[in-house]
């Protein structure tokens, strides 16, 4: 039989600094005495644990041996017989001054590799909700520096369900260890085992069946404990917020195409809707929902509840529509598929059986799904459950999602704004008309405020949603279940802007820095990009040709002929740099959803001066970019004038940039789409205005939802659309369509228009509203002609219960009609209330004029 030797090198009988050169000899006790030889010349290294030795060392056993000796061969007169002789053994009379060890050889099964070498997590529960835990693993054989896993379900070792690993010696697999945290994996109920697939163990690789490393054998056996994973329920989740079950998720498929993950969730009899939040961040993840019946054979169509009936299946992140094939009409919408025409009828018939729908909503994507209309188990014994799957983006090994899951008995919809309407809307409680002196400018603001808190949820339907709340938002007590949300309301304030926020009588000349950044993920490569950083100086080196010409390409857009001199007039040309951003993830890892930048500035000029180093034959090609410090050649006693402190703030911020340092290697090519952005200077020049000037957004609807507030609830958010697989894809179920119970709001809202990120959405107005200056001079304030007056108009009708078109078509631009919606003025000192249902109380605001 096989046996593995493991020495440990503090027992009494050794002294590592006493050994010869010569080796161990292994000898085998037959009954008999150590008569017969098994190895020789084995060299210590080969014996002793960690850290002087890698075993363990496996050798071949004579059928009987009960003993082995293992000896070092200090002399090759040793008489290992006769000193190791049963008489002198058992009378404890060794007389020897070599290194020994005797082991006794349990004549029961032999040890298995997972009892020779322990191999242990340093975090492994064996139960849990809806994931699968594992932490770093360690050997008490040596360092595990290398190792991929394979996980399987429920005693089907026919394949694992997914494979986890570490390092980079084996691969692929499709999860990176720790899996804990945010990096547990979701995963559906059932009985978990980890099996060993290859390990590195202190340099010595070891293979089982399933391995490709081709390392010593050891059994297809599980060396951990079995991991129970139950699944998720309507009452054993413990998150804060809106939602009892939330899951944060980052991983790192190595050498590998992302694997899904899927959760199981068991309904209770009394459930009716099932609501969810998900966010996909800057690279699209997958969501899909089935239904699974369970029992089939009591429903009244046990063909179509013996197979998934899908509830869901949309992919969201900001690049989801870049992914979609079939856009037609709707390629600058989200949710294809979601409504058939720009009118939209309302019929569940006529909605687009194409699956997936996308979404490139950034925040959380919230939905809540009907399930009244389907035939639900009654028999606690075979509970219908939901099966969760998240696909991440195949094209891509760095994943990042957001996900929430809750389910309702019941939907309240209680809307603040609308359940009592007009009185529940903001009304106008204060108005200040603010001055700047010297260069003469003025704004109104307009103080608003509301029974309604926008921030505070009044029901699980109204809430401050469309927010993006980061990873942590599902959390937030103020979340709701759906993507409804008020547009621009900001602190109850309006302040109605001109360039600056304010509208400048006399002529002056502003400059602001602007600028873009990097965004986006490249396709990735099979090269290795070394980028580094040293004072004034910036240098990439690659590998592979691809990756070399794709950064030449967007560094030669930079290029300039003629360098740009500092003028020391008002130009602003000289005030410009570029900015090349690199992606920063794990050297193995693609550009992602786990990817945050390094970002190096270079000036205009510099441009010029980039240089190009090109060797094919030894696989090598460079960019190196100089980068020179600016100054601030832009006259500094200008009135009216901010450009010269502006540019100085850029300056020092680019100037202080040039000293950093900063090296970064990627092993797979990971690039941003776009890599390099530019900061400049924008300049303009306003002012001169006299007579009547107005403030007031465009006639159209969506100018006129961005510069006031509306209420939007989208049609998806609220509908169901259950669909099964067929063989042309998917069919629709209409007959199954359904729809939270709240068409008392939705089916009341007067206007219908689709959103960017949500698709179809009912649209009501909340606030909105245009001023006009009517006696303003270029020659600054004067107020014998009255620059102080103002009047304010009404975006929107109060009696026409929220109806954003109620006044729209006669506040034309550029100034209102003053016989229409005119509902207050300030005139020669005198302030006049048009119509009071617009303030608070029915009376006149409090007015504060700055002097």
């Amino acid at each position: 039989m096989s046996y593995a030797i493991c020495l440990d090198q503090n027992t009494p009988n050794f002294n590592i600094n006493n050994l010869s050169s010569n080796g161990f000899s292994i000898y085998a006790n037959l009954g008999n005495g150590f008569n017969t030889v098994i190895d020789q010349g084995v060299p210590a290294n080969l014996l002793f644990s960690f850290p002087n030795g890698t075993c363990p060392y496996s050798v071949t056993l004579p059928q009987g041996t009960t003993q082995i000796l293992v000896v070092d061969q200090c002399t090759f007169e040793l008489d290992v017989a006769a000193i190791f002789s049963p008489a002198n053994i058992a009378a404890g009379t060794l007389t020897t001054t070599c290194c020994y060890s005797i082991i006794d050889i349990p004549q029961g099964p032999p040890p298995t590799f997972c009892e020779t070498c322990p191999l242990i997590f340093d975090v492994f529960p064996t139960s849990s909700i809806g994931i699968l835990t594992a932490g770093n693993l360690t050997s008490t054989c040596g360092p595990v520096t290398d190792y991929v896993i394979g996980w399987y379900l429920n005693g089907d070792y026919s394949s694992p369900v997914i494979t986890s690993g570490y390092g980079n010696l084996f691969i692929p697999y499709q999860f990176s260890h720790p899996l804990t945290g945010n990096s547990s994996v979701p995963v559906l109920a059932g009985n978990w085992e980890g099996i060993i697939h290859d390990i590195a163990i202190n340099g010595v690789t070891y293979s089982s069946v399933s391995g490709s490393a081709n390392g010593l054998p050891i059994p297809f056996e599980s060396c951990f404990d079995t991991i129970v994973v139950d699944p998720l329920q309507c009452d054993n989740g413990t998150a804060l917020g809106k939602y009892s079950h939330q899951f944060t998720f980052n991983s790192q498929a190595i050498g590998a195409t992302p694997s899904p993950v899927s959760l199981s969730y068991v309904l209770d009899s009394t459930t009716q809707y099932f609501a969810y939040a998900f966010m996909g961040l800057s690279v699209w993840d997958e969501l899909e929902i089935k239904f699974k019946s369970g029992n089939p054979s009591a429903t009244s169509n046990p063909t179509l509840y013996s197979q998934p009936i899908y509830l869901e299946k949309i992919r969201v992140g900001t690049d989801a529509q870049n992914a979609i094939g079939y856009q037609l009409y709707e390629s600058t919408y989200s949710l294809p598929g979601s409504y058939p025409t720009n009118v939209f009828d309302g019929q569940y018939s006529s909605v687009n059986n194409t699956w997936p729908k996308y979404s490139q909503f950034a925040g959380l994507f919230q939905r809540v799904l009907t399930l009244n209309t389907l035939e639900t188990s009654s028999n606690p014994l075979f509970p219908d459950l939901l099966e969760i799957t998240i696909s991440p983006n195949p094209t891509n090994n760095n994943t990042q999602w957001v996900a929430g899951f809750q389910c309702l008995d019941s939907f309240d919809c209680t809307d603040c704004n609308f359940d009592n309407y007009p009185n529940q809307l903001p009304k106008i409680y204060k108005l200040e008309l603010q001055k700047i002196y010297g260069c003469d400018a003025q704004r109104l603001l307009i103080n608003q405020s509301s029974s309604c808190d926008f921030n505070t949820v009044t029901s699980d339907w109204m809430g401050n949603a469309m927010g993006s709340f980061g990873l942590q938002g599902l959390s937030n007590p103020s979340i709701n279940l759906i993507n409804s949300s008020p547009i621009n309301f900001t602190n109850g304030q309006y302040i109605y802007f001109y360039p600056s926020g304010y509208i400048p009588l006399k002529g002056n000349t502003s400059c602001v820095i602007q600028g873009g950044s990097s965004v986006g993920c490249a396709l990735p490569s099979t090269g290795t990009i070394t980028f580094t950083k040293t004072p004034f100086q910036i240098q990439l080196t690659f590998n592979l040709e691809a990756d070399y010409l794709y950064y030449k390409s967007y560094i030669l857009s930079t290029y300039i002929t003629t360098p740009i001199p500092c003028s020391g007039n008002t130009s602003v040309l000289y005030y410009k740099t570029y900015e090349l951003s690199i992606p920063v993830q794990g050297i193995n890892a693609n550009c992602g959803d786990n990817t945050t930048g390094y970002t190096a500035r270079f000036h205009v000029n510099d441009a010029m001066n980039v240089v190009y180093n090109e060797n094919p034959l030894s696989n090598f090609w460079s960019i190196t970019i100089p980068q020179t410090a600016i100054t601030n050649c832009y006259p500094s006693n200008l009135s009216c004038d901010n450009c010269y402190n502006t540019i100085q703030q850029f300056i020092n911020t680019y100037n202080s940039s040039l000293t950093s340092t900063y090296s970064y290697t990627t092993n797979v090519g990971a690039k941003f789409a776009y890599p390099i952005s530019q900061t400049n200077i924008n300049q303009g020049s306003s002012g001169g205005n006299s007579g009547s000037v107005c403030v007031t957004p465009l006639n159209d609807v969506q100018n006129a939802l961005n510069y006031g507030e509306a209420q939007l609830y989208p049609w998806y958010s609220t509908h169901t659309i259950p669909f099964i697989s067929s063989s042309n894809g998917w069919t629709n179920l209409p007959s199954l369509g359904a729809f939270i119970p709240c068409s008392n709001k939705t089916g009341s809202y007067p206007y219908e228009y689709l959103h960017g990120d949500l698709g179809l959405c009912y649209v009501g107005k909340l606030t909105g509203y245009s001023v006009r200056f009517p006696h303003l001079t270029s020659s600054g304030f004067d107020y014998s002609l009255s620059t102080n007056d103002f009047e304010i108009y009404t975006e929107f009708g109060y009696g026409a219960t929220g109806s954003i078109q109620a006044t729209q078509n006669i506040v034309p631009p550029p100034c209102p009609d003053p016989s229409s919606s005119l509902i207050y003025t300030y005139s020669a000192s005198v302030a006049t209330v048009i119509t009071s249902s617009y303030f608070i109380g029915g009376v006149a605001p409090t007015l504060i004029i700055d002097p």
